[in-house]
């Protein structure tokens, strides 16, 4: 069928043409320069194995490996540490990120511009599911035009998203709660629609299903109901030694309210001087290797001893505070300090401390870090006891501070 006005047609055709010349001139282009300032390319970062076996799922891979010194790490690659490993990860710009005991992570995103004009931040994303992280945001490098290039280094949590600026970091995740400590550097820290800024010397800690708390003193306590304002049965335990004759009665332990405090009583009574152990024990278990300052704090109050000064060998006061710890290489070790108010008889003192009766005397043990020898690397557990013969004392407020 033959078109009326056949030379219309073919303006149109002609127009039409021309139209998408135009917008491929200038459609062309712009996707190019898009192309050219938005274009990244996945970096590749290394993983160094401090101690144990490191498992590492690659991104499509069947199964993890086992890795007990050195891997190269792609995008999307899984890390993770059982409770004896350990591992360093160094990423393309410098930054590192060092995997304690028990952590998981997964490499989201390591990306870098592919043309020296390109206009995209470098990206780091680590996305953290469980366990400790420090990390280090290394100085960018200056570009060929000198400038430096902007980087956007993120490390995500169950609980919250943290931007992180240069400077060194810990990223701590549990089942309830994640939090991010700064030592250098500011940190953004966001949850729930709630954005914190975090500086130097400060933390903040996210609850599940809460928004980010206030910045924090970067000191805090890993003891579990030192101040005694719950049941014992919140993280003690009660230790009761008896004497060798059955006959003689062991210790008790007691929790009460001694004026306006809560304390705990460890008493014994008609010992007909033969010697037992009372207190209690809370298990720690936590690495402090990270840690800078490690302190041991208590109120303690001495009320009554039989046994002058720390019995024959030194180990027997009416109060005992006995931190134990493993050092890097596993070995056991303890810190121990007694306490007594009077020595009669001139026994042996060695680590005991002469203190007033009936008086409430606060103690601190200084910085572990610098005076346990050797210095700690794992708190697996904290004791407070007495030992000897007749016994009554107080301790209240305990704190274990990490910094």
């Amino acid at each position: 069928m033959m078109h009326k006005n056949p030379e219309r047609i073919a303006w149109l055709v002609i127009l039409s043409a021309f139209g998408v010349f135009l917008a491929l001139c200038v459609i062309v282009p712009v996707g190019a320069r898009y192309y050219l300032e938005h274009s990244t390319a996945a970096q590749p970062a290394t993983l160094e194995v401090i101690g144990g076996t490191v498992r590492v799922h690659e991104s499509g891979g069947a199964a993890p490996l086992a890795v007990t010194k050195s891997l190269p790490l792609a995008e999307g690659s899984a890390i993770e540490t059982d409770e004896n490993s350990r591992g360093i990860i160094t990423f393309f710009d410098g930054s590192t990120a060092i995997l304690f005991p028990g952590t998981q992570i997964t490499l989201r995103a390591m990306r870098v511009s592919i043309f020296p004009w390109g206009v995209e931040p470098i990206t780091l994303r680590v996305e953290q599911t469980r366990g400790r992280i420090r990390v280090g945001v290394a100085t960018p490098m200056p570009r060929g035009d000198g400038k430096l290039p902007a980087r956007v280094f993120q490390v995500s949590t169950p609980h919250l998203v943290t931007k992180l600026t240069e400077g060194s970091y810990t990223v701590e995740v549990t089942a309830d709660l994640s939090q991010v400590t700064v030592r250098d550097g500011t940190a953004t820290v966001s949850a729930r629609e709630r954005a914190v800024q975090v500086g130097r010397g400060k933390r903040t800690v996210v609850r599940a299903g809460e928004a980010p708390l206030d910045p924090l003193p970067l000191a805090q306590d890993i003891i579990v109901n030192g101040d005694f304002m719950d049941p014992l049965v919140r993280g003690w335990n009660v230790l009761r030694e008896s004497a060798s004759d059955s006959a003689i009665p062991a210790g008790m332990v007691t929790q009460t309210t001694l004026g306006d405090r809560r304390v705990v009583q460890i008493e014994r009574t008609n010992s007909n001087q033969t010697s037992a152990i009372t207190g209690i024990v809370q298990q720690v278990n936590r690495e402090v290797s990270d840690y800078r300052v490690l302190r041991l704090a208590a109120d303690i109050r001495l009320h009554y001893q039989s046994l002058s000064g720390g019995g024959m060998l030194s180990s027997e006061y009416p109060i005992i505070l006995r931190l134990k710890y493993r050092d890097q290489y596993g070995s056991e070790a303890e810190w121990v300090h007694g306490f007594y108010y009077q020595n009669v008889t001139h026994n042996p003192t060695a680590n005991g401390e002469l203190v007033p009766q009936d008086v409430w005397v606060p103690f601190e043990s200084g910085n572990l870090m610098e005076l346990a020898e050797p210095r700690p690397f794992f708190i697996t557990s904290l004791m407070i006891y007495a030992s000897g013969w007749d016994y009554d004392a107080y301790v209240s407020s305990v704190r274990l501070i990490v910094e």
